[in-house]
């Protein structure tokens, strides 16, 4: 990500970094596609950090604050868990557009808003909504083991139970650190590692058996015995009565507890141990990966992968979706038979990006799938930048600084919290302000090649 201080040389013209990435169209701004002010929806999840400690809070509170709106303000014993800018009916954001005399405001739902004319803001008359959600999440607690769906299994469990499964959509996604340290659980380890951790924590061992024990240490790794050994011992793990499970956990627990140093492991154990006292979920970080990412890292999670966020504050995109298939460390509903049947049970290294530097200004996230990707931009105090144009919609988020957008016909100031919504080929000039700017938009992902 690039320099919090303003070292850049002078950002590259906004022609060059078009020819540099694609051949794209830049349509004449309008009253009609101009930018929009947007208005975002923030999610007051249990997990989620308390009163203004809370990136999500302080983010929704400067977003009334510039629209002189009392409906929201902060209290410090809420959590607030996340920020949604997009169009999905659990979060929807709304825009607001002034006649030409700027005296009289509407607002209208996003998904509203672009069905008025696909063409023009998304580019494609054929696409009547946005493919992607972007979010801020701030993480207190650790979130559930979970996985999402791929697209044919999101589609049968929203026709079986819709209720809880609420669109028929999949949601590969990627999160971005927009904190020094963020920490998460995604993927299974290695089978040897995994052994090794049965030899110490000898709890998790009597869990899951000595028969499964033993199919473990076998250490066959080709890829269809790992796939079996591995669906077996969380299965069984799984599906071990409550009450095992927090004899084992509570055992083990206070065995660490005993000793005079602990390594990052176990401390993390003794962490969940306190958030979700005898959960399953506890012995996790035994047979996940735990992954510490730094500020500007990206972590993509494909369909189908187990993870979990610990801590931190995070920039996540997605596919626009809210399936979730959860089986510990939540008090909200437990699918394991799905979990389960679902995972692709694969041992794997965490995919861990750093982006592609695309100019001086400006660092893009391109996931493997076309639903969305991500850029942030980081323009330096008393600077000029234009944002390329891009032939999908997009949404901006301030993420620190100020800046004046530069349209034909519009201005927007802009700082921290403020949002907008980009018509399809359409470019500004960001004038960074005295301490400069720094924001991220989401797009369609108009790079990804099948």
């Amino acid at each position: 990500m690039p320099s919090k201080v303003s070292t850049t040389s002078p950002p590259k013209k906004m022609e060059q970094v078009v020819a540099a990435t694609a051949d794209m169209t830049v349509s004449t701004v309008t009253s009609s596609n101009q930018l929009r002010p947007l208005h975002c929806a923030a999610q007051e999840y249990a997990w989620g950090r308390l009163g203004s400690s809370s990136t999500v809070a302080l983010m929704k509170d400067a977003q009334v604050a510039e629209d002189n709106d009392d409906t929201f303000s902060i209290d410090e014993d809420k959590p607030y868990a996340e920020l949604w800018l997009g169009t999905h009916p659990s979060g929807m954001s709304m825009v607001t557009v002034e006649d030409e005399t700027t005296e009289v405001v509407e607002k209208h739902t996003l998904l509203d808003y672009i069905k008025q004319d696909p063409l023009l803001h998304c580019g494609d008359a054929n696409d009547r909504d946005i493919s992607y959600l972007l979010k801020v999440l701030s993480v207190r607690k650790v979130l559930s083991i979970q996985a999402h769906p791929d697209k044919k299994l999101a589609e049968q469990l929203h026709a079986e139970r819709p209720k809880i499964y609420k669109d028929p959509n999949h949601k590969p996604e990627m999160a971005i650190a927009l904190s020094d340290k963020v920490r998460a659980m995604i993927g299974f380890r290695s089978l040897s590692e995994i052994s090794q951790n049965l030899d110490e924590y000898p709890e998790f061992r009597e869990a899951i058996g000595e028969a499964m024990t033993h199919e473990i240490k076998k250490l066959d790794t080709s890829p269809q015995a790992v796939k079996s050994v591995l669906r077996q011992m969380f299965k069984v793990y799984l599906e071990q009565p409550d009450k095992v499970i927090r004899k084992k956990v509570d055992t083990m627990v206070n065995r660490l507890r005993k000793l005079k140093h602990h390594n990052d492991l176990q401390k993390l154990i003794m962490q969940l141990e306190q958030q979700f006292p005898g959960d399953c979920g506890i012995f996790a970080p035994l047979i996940f990966n735990v992954v510490d990412l730094e500020y500007g890292q990206g972590l993509y999670i494909g369909a189908n992968e187990p993870h979990a966020y610990i801590s931190g504050e995070i920039l996540e995109c997605m596919a626009c979706s809210d399936n979730v298939v959860r089986a510990g460390l939540t008090p909200k509903l437990k699918d394991v038979p799905t979990l389960v049947n679902m995972l692709t049970f694969q041992t794997c290294e965490p995919d861990i990006q750093n982006g592609e530097t695309i100019d001086d200004c400006t660092i893009r996230y391109k996931p493997p799938v076309q639903d969305f990707c991500v850029e942030i931009v980081y323009v330096p105090a008393g600077t000029k930048y234009e944002l390329s144009a891009i032939p999908s919609a997009s949404v901006l988020l301030t993420l620190e600084g100020d800046a004046l957008l530069n349209q034909p016909t519009t201005q927007m100031n802009i700082k921290f919290g403020s949002a907008a919504f980009a018509s399809a080929n359409t470019t500004c000039t960001i004038e960074a302000g005295p301490y400069g700017v720094r924001l991220t938009r989401a797009f369609t992902n108009v790079f990804h090649k099948e």
